[in-house]
């Protein structure tokens, strides 16, 4: 009997040694499918995939842009995670660029694989991308809906403005004053700032203005002296004439 126990007893052992030997050498592998037939879903992937090995986890990438049919939704890209990689990376050497086949009524019997085996990717990867992506989807969303209130609140503030000018409107019409004239009054002429070139000829006209009149005073003054040494000569020779008949009587 004791002997029977410990033959009992060591088998187990060995059993549990195998196990925790195909533990250590199963290691979980994800192959990625670049394109999903139309209509395909999880079960159907799980369904032809799992014929080859024990399968984990399945996700499927929706197509957020086609709008989802009665049949069922539309996918566009998928991640399948084998338990063991070995059989992961079978599946993509053998299956990638080969019909899909199954049952000929089926309507993706003519269709194509597009596999490959991703090499040390973790499930934990997909994970992370995915809440990237979601980051970033719900950061253009807000700069969508922040775009969508500027121009909502651009043509509210148009349509203020308006109003406003409209009511203006009609108070000076019933005023007896037309609009275009107070707008015409209420209108400014701006003048615009004179360049270099303008500037230096203004100068110059200036200064040949200056040297002109210049020139007409000394000619003036050259005259004025003239004729006050002309009036003193003439003055000069008649009190002169004057005398010498006297001295002649």
């Amino acid at each position: 009997m004791e002997e029977k126990q410990t033959h009992e007893d060591e088998s187990l052992d060995q059993i549990v040694k195998i196990t925790k030997k195909k533990r250590k050498t199963q290691e979980p592998g994800v192959i990625y499918l670049s394109r999903i037939p139309a209509l395909m879903n999880v079960k159907t992937i799980k369904e032809i995939f799992g014929q080859y090995g024990e399968i984990g986890k399945v996700f499927l990438q929706p197509n957020e842009k086609a709008a989802n049919t009665k049949r069922g939704r539309i996918f566009t890209e998928g991640w399948i995670e084998f338990q063991d990689k070995k059989i992961a990376k079978r599946v993509a050497t053998n299956l990638n660029n080969t019909l899909i086949g199954g049952k000929k009524r089926s309507r993706w019997h003519d269709e194509i694989w597009n596999i490959k085996y991703l090499h040390r990717f973790k499930w934990a990867h997909l994970n992370e991308r995915l809440v990237y992506e979601k980051a970033v989807h719900k950061q253009r969303l807000r700069t969508e809906i922040a775009q969508v209130k500027r121009v909502a609140n651009y043509h509210i503030q148009n349509a203020e403005r308006g109003k406003k000018m409209k009511a203006i409107e009609d108070r000076k019409r019933k005023q007896g004053k037309s609009f275009e004239e107070d707008e015409k009054e209420g209108d400014y002429e701006i003048t615009q700032r004179e360049t270099e070139e303008e500037t230096m000829a203004k100068k110059r006209k200036l200064d040949s203005v200056v040297e002109t009149s210049k020139g007409g005073k000394k000619k003036k003054e050259g005259l004025n002296k003239k004729s006050f040494f002309a009036r003193t000569s003439l003055i000069k020779s008649i009190f002169s004439g004057g005398h010498d008949d006297d001295d002649e009587d």
